[in-house]
C-alpha cells in the first residue's frame, strides 16, 4: 500500500463518505472498459464516496447511466483536435480548454486516479487540482505523465495485463479487488430492440460473433482473412451460424470473410455500439483480434477466442469470461509494443485458432440461444 495522508486514508477506511474520487482513463474503447472492473472495486469498497468519470466525449455512451458512476464528464478531443490544426482558431481552443479544466476542478476532488498515464491525462489530473493524484511510475506510464501526480503505484513487470496494471491501482488504496469485480454495464439494454431485430434478419439460433477489422490507426491489429474464414467453416459445421460484424471503415474486411466462407457466415448489418454490445451479449462466443469489440464480448461475459500476433497475449489478454488465447507458437514477447507488432501474425496457425474454437464450444456448451 501506499503512505496516504492519514485524512484520507481515514475517508478510504470509512467507505468514503464525503469522499469525491476523479477516475481519468480518456480512451480508446477497450481501454475504457478494461477499467471498469476497477470501477467496480472501488464502489464496492467505497459505497458513499462519489465517483466522476472523465473519459473522451466520443466514448461517454460506454459509461453513461452506469449504477457505479455519479458523473461522467466528457473531453471534446474531436473538437480540440480540429481547432487545434488552425492557429487562427486557437483562442477558440483556449476557451474549450478553459471550460473543462473549470468543469473538472468544479468536482472539488479529494482523489485523482488516473488509469491512463500519459500527457493529456497527466494535465487533466493536474489541471482537476486534486488533492491527491494517484497514477503509475516507471514504464507504467508515458509522456511524463508522472510528474503531475504525487502518489506512483511502483512499475510492475512489463508483461502485466491491463487488468491486473489498474487494479493494482485500486489495491495500492488498501481496496479489495478480490473477488473479481463485474462490469454490469447497461449499455447492452439500450441496444437490446435493435439486436432483437437484427437476430431475427439473420435466421436467430446460435451464432457467434466474427470480427476481422481494426480501427485505421490499429489496422496492424487485424486478423489474417484466412483464418477467420476457416473459424466460420469450424463453427458452421457444429451448428453455430457465424455472424461477421464490422466497424466504421472495416466493411471490406468483413466482406472478405463473408465471400471467403461461402454460405457459412452472414454479414451483420452496420451497428451503433450498444446495438453490438447486445448482439455480442447473446453470443455463444467471440473470434476476433485485440480490439474493441474483444474487450466488449469480456465485458458483457461473452466467451472469447482471442487472436494475438502484433499485441502481447499477456499485457493484452480477454478477462472476465470464459476465453481461449491464441498466438504464435514460437513467438517471445516483451511487453514493449514497438517491439512486439514487428512480425505481425507471422506463426498464428489456423489448427491452433480451429483447436482453441473447439475447446471453447466444449466448456460452454450449447450456449446462448
Amino acid at each position: 500500500m501506499l503512505t496516504i495522508d492519514p485524512a484520507l486514508g481515514a475517508a478510504l477506511r470509512n467507505g468514503g463518505k464525503d469522499l469525491r474520487i476523479l477516475l481519468i482513463r480518456l480512451g480508446a474503447m477497450g481501454d475504457i472498459l478494461r477499467a471498469v472492473p476497477s470501477l467496480q472495486a472501488l464502489r464496492r469498497g467505497l459505497p458513499d464516496a462519489r465517483l466522476i468519470w472523465v473519459l473522451d466525449e466520443h466514448w461517454r455512451l460506454l459509461l453513461e447511466g452506469h449504477p457505479s458512476v455519479d458523473e461522467v464528464i466528457g473531453v471534446p478531443r474531436k473538437e480540440m483536435d480540429r481547432l487545434r490544426r488552425s492557429p487562427s482558431r486557437w483562442l477558440e481552443l483556449w476557451r474549450l480548454t478553459r471550460r473543462l479544466r473549470t468543469e473538472t476542478r468544479s468536482v472539488d476532488a479529494d482523489l485523482a486516479i488516473d488509469f491512463h498515464g500519459n500527457l493529456r491525462s497527466g494535465l487533466v489530473s493536474f489541471g482537476s487540482h486534486a488533492t491527491h493524484r494517484l497514477g503509475y511510475d516507471g514504464h507504467q506510464q508515458k509522456e511524463s505523465n508522472r510528474w503531475f501526480m504525487n502518489l506512483h503505484l511502483p512499475s510492475g513487470t512489463r508483461r502485466t495485463s491491463r487488468i491486473d496494471r489498474n487494479l493494482a491501482l485500486v489495491a495500492s488504496l488498501g481496496i479489495p479487488t478480490s473477488p473479481f469485480p463485474s462490469c454490469d454495464l447497461p449499455l447492452p439494454d439500450r441496444g437490446r430492440d435493435a439486436a432483437d431485430a437484427i437476430r431475427g434478419e439473420l435466421g436467430g439460433g446460435r451464432y457467434a460473433i466474427i470480427s476481422p477489422g481494426a480501427s485505421p490507426s490499429q489496422a496492424y491489429k487485424r486478423p489474417p482473412a484466412e483464418i477467420l474464414i476457416e473459424s466460420c467453416h469450424q463453427l458452421h459445421a457444429r451448428g453455430v451460424s457465424p455472424w461477421v460484424q464490422f466497424g466504421p471503415g472495416e466493411e471490406e474486411d468483413a466482406r472478405v470473410v463473408v465471400e471467403g466462407a461461402g454460405q457459412h457466415a452472414r454479414l451483420c448489418p452496420p451497428t451503433k455500439i450498444p446495438v453490438l454490445a447486445d448482439l455480442i451479449r447473446g453470443a455463444t462466443m467471440f473470434v476476433g483480434g485485440d480490439s474493441g469489440p474483444l474487450h466488449l464480448a469480456c465485458a458483457v461475459g461473452c466467451p472469447v477466442v482471442g487472436l494475438y500476433g502484433p499485441t502481447d497475449p499477456v499485457v493484452n489478454a480477454p478477462w472476465g469470461s470464459a476465453h481461449r488465447v491464441v498466438f504464435p507458437a514460437d513467438r517471445e514477447y516483451t511487453g514493449i509494443k514497438r517491439q512486439d507488432r514487428v512480425a505481425g501474425f507471422e506463426g498464428l496457425s489456423v489448427a491452433s485458432v480451429v483447436a482453441a474454437i473447439e475447446s471453447l464450444l466444449i466448456e460452454v456448451g450449447d450456449g446462448p440461444v
